[in-house]
């Protein structure tokens, strides 16, 4: 009985996420290269109209590039922590911390099976953060963002390599998220393709 409630109210949280970037007024995006593009392209695992949704296999995943010269680790925030990934997730899309904050508290952090994580500089500065939903043998993507003067550099594909190993390692065989038309090169860089077939309730 435990699981089963720890598992809906991870569900809860991240329909909280989806919504919370869904209905911001303000959008940011990462992108692997500047591209003439708008800024009110979304990113991560959002809801919407223009939203594609996107799957692949977690299987025999190798690194795509190179690490940033600056990037010290990838690490996975304690529920104490939540501030941060606030903080870094407000900046990226242009939304304010405090609404982050209200849908990623310590609870949400502390619970197994949603991972917050952010990309750190040597400096100890936190340049991306995403987060991960383990719901059975599938592995959500939500919220992943760069602060806008680290983007292109390659801290987001690091990031989101990184979430997709722990996805991994946590028994899920596949991820998923929604994608806006800017980010869908990204992420089929990294191996997802664009699936209509599936749908967020499906995995989860």
């Amino acid at each position: 009985m435990q699981r089963h409630n720890s598992t809906e109210s991870a569900a809860r949280a991240f329909r909280a996420a989806v919504e919370m970037l869904a209905t911001s007024r303000h959008r940011a995006h990462l992108r692997s290269r500047p591209r003439q593009r708008s800024a009110a392209t979304r990113l991560g695992l959002t809801s919407g109209e223009g939203q594609m949704f996107m799957v692949t296999e977690l299987e025999g995943r190798t690194s795509s590039g190179s690490v940033p010269s600056d990037l010290a680790l990838i690490r996975r925030l304690a529920s104490d922590e939540y501030e941060t990934f606030a903080e870094v997730v407000g900046r990226s899309f242009g939304c304010p911390a405090e609404a982050v904050a209200r849908v990623y508290t310590a609870e949400v952090l502390a619970n197994p099976q949603i991972g917050a994580y952010v990309a750190e500089t040597t400096s100890g500065l936190a340049v991306a953060a995403g987060a991960g939903l383990l719901t059975q043998s599938h592995w959500g993507l939500a919220n992943i963002g760069v602060l806008p003067d680290y983007r292109g550099q390659g801290y987001g594909r690091v990031l989101t390599e990184a979430i997709l190993r722990r996805g991994a390692s946590a028994g899920a065989h596949t991820a998923y998220l929604h994608s806006g038309d800017d980010t869908v090169p990204f992420f089929e860089r990294l191996g997802f393709k664009t699936r209509s077939d599936w749908t967020m309730l499906r995995a989860a």
